[in-house]
């Protein structure tokens, strides 16, 4: 089973390991929501919110289709 956290990007993942050590319990549940789920639209806004804040981007980049289908933060598979 392919788990969201499978799937996002590593500068993004890099950037939550950077929070780690001061946020050691919010980055413990980003994560948690991470691999609990296989599609990025049964995480919780709140879920997404702290995604985008711990992974230090800047919410004037963000745009719908970020916010609702992950889109700046996953790699997508290619089908041939």
């Amino acid at each position: 089973m392919k788990t969201l956290y499978n799937s996002i990007k590593p500068e993004y993942k890099d950037k939550l390991e950077a929070n780690a050590k001061e946020y050691p319990a919010t980055i413990e549940a980003i994560k948690k929501s991470l691999y609990y789920n296989e599609l990025w639209s049964r995480l919780t806004v709140s879920q997404v919110r702290d995604f985008i804040s711990f992974t230090d981007t800047p919410l004037h980049t963000v745009r719908f289709e970020d916010w609702a289908f992950g889109d700046m933060f996953l790699n997508h598979e290619k089908t041939a």
